[in-house]
């Protein structure tokens, strides 16, 4: 079970170098094709953290195209993970497990953010087997982040965006996650965390492993995840996802799941903007897709969002060596 302290840093050793403690927000107007998030990662043992904002709009295949692309290093760490401020321009302050607010002016004026994050469900402890059937059991291979202390949010995200002298109001369902414990980042397996919103009523989260066939992307197997039907939270028992794709992005993906009820839903997605996330830590690159969800009259907008270590790209996709 999550509660408000869960924002807090965690009791651990304080001789683990490989602590970690992480936050996470995506963030979209998906009228403008905007996508954008918020990334931090802390040491709190070596008193040190990283923070990221990205943002892009329609599709974006190389890192210079995206639009404000701020990662700073080796920033101090905050002494209160629930609310603090860092020398990048950023604040955040946990209200409570269900109540966020964000704030960022960057160094330069160019970008600014002012964003609130109201649960719709209370968030989910990915190890209580209450609440996730899988916990325990299906570990995310090769992403400690994922396999410890580990929360997983869906919520509406309100605000402004200005960016480049332009505004823009920020009015989404997206998703949130806070991870702590041990992590050693050696990027050598990746995976994917999607969100499906079909609009008010029905969404769904999940998480799915990566594999290669060849140099062609697969998801699977299935990890864990949770359906939301007028407000009720069903764990899934299965998900499956496939995709087409160009270069790592992906252009349409066909999601189906299945609840704890034997329910089946299918939604389709068509990209509406998507970049490549190369800086967010330095061991990983991310691959953030804003994807307009259907199902029959249904219609909404949220990510796919999947992450590869860079040791495994380059296992995977690099050419032979040649003499």
């Amino acid at each position: 079970m999550i509660i408000a302290d869960d924002y807090k840093f965690h009791a651990r050793d304080p001789e683990d170098r490989t602590w970690t403690e992480t936050l996470f927000i995506i963030f979209s107007v998906p009228e403008c094709a905007i996508s954008g998030n918020i990334y931090v990662l802390t040491r709190p043992n070596m008193g040190v953290c990283h923070s990221s904002i990205e943002i892009h709009q329609g599709i974006c295949f190389h890192p210079w195209q995206l639009h404000h692309n701020d990662s700073q290093m080796h920033l101090p760490c905050p002494e209160d993970f629930s609310n603090f401020s860092l020398p990048n321009g950023l604040t955040f302050h946990a209200r409570n497990e269900r109540e966020l607010e964000y704030r960022y002016d960057s160094l330069d004026g160019v970008c600014s953010l002012e964003l609130s994050y109201s649960a719709v469900c209370d968030p989910t402890d990915t190890n209580d087997p209450a609440q996730v059937p899988q916990a325990g059991a299906s570990k995310v291979d090769g992403y400690d982040g994922w396999n410890n202390g580990h929360l997983e949010g869906k919520g509406r995200v309100t605000g402004t965006l200005r960016l480049r002298d332009k505004t823009y109001a920020v009015d989404c369902i997206e998703g949130v996650n806070k991870s702590w414990g041990p992590r050693n980042d050696w990027g050598n397996k990746g995976a994917s965390w999607v969100h499906v919103e079909l609009g008010e009523g029905l969404g769904a989260f999940f998480v799915v492993g990566i594999e290669f066939a060849g140099r062609e992307v697969t998801y699977g197997p299935f990890k864990y995840g949770y359906v939301l039907v007028n407000g009720e939270r069903r764990p899934l028992v299965s998900a499956e996802l496939t995709a087409k794709r160009s270069d790592m992005l992906v252009t349409s993906a066909l999601a189906r799941f299945e609840d704890d009820q034997g329910q089946v839903y299918e939604a389709r997605g068509t990209t509406v903007a998507a970049g490549p996330w190369y800086n967010f830590n330095p061991s990983s690159a991310g691959y953030q897709c804003l994807m307009r969800w259907e199902s029959g009259d249904r219609v909404g907008h949220a990510h796919i969002a999947d992450f590869f270590g860079q040791y495994y790209l380059s296992l995977n996709m690099a050419d032979e060596l040649y003499a």
